[in-house]
């Protein structure tokens, strides 16, 4: 399957997008709501089949009381070496 954002985004960062939207009791809906963005596409968000906006991965992080960290990678698949 090919995703919107690519499978390590897909694989790493959704699921963390999930779990604090499951651990808040927030629906997808009631987060399409709270974002303001089209009936059902935060569920594509988290199934992959849509990618967010710069601007509203980070509403979407906000809404969840969440911050977007930036980590290096330690493994060797990293793009950088």
């Amino acid at each position: 399957m090919e995703y919107a954002l690519g499978k390590r985004f897909f694989t790493k960062i959704i699921p963390q997008f999930v779990e604090a939207r499951n651990r808040k009791g927030i629906t997808q809906a009631n987060l399409d709501d709270i974002l303001g963005v089209a009936k059902g596409l935060v569920s594509k968000w988290e199934v992959g089949i849509r990618k967010p906006s710069g601007y509203l991965f980070c509403c979407w992080a906000d809404a969840l009381d969440c911050d977007i960290i930036l980590e290096l990678r330690k493994d060797e698949n990293s793009i950088s070496k």
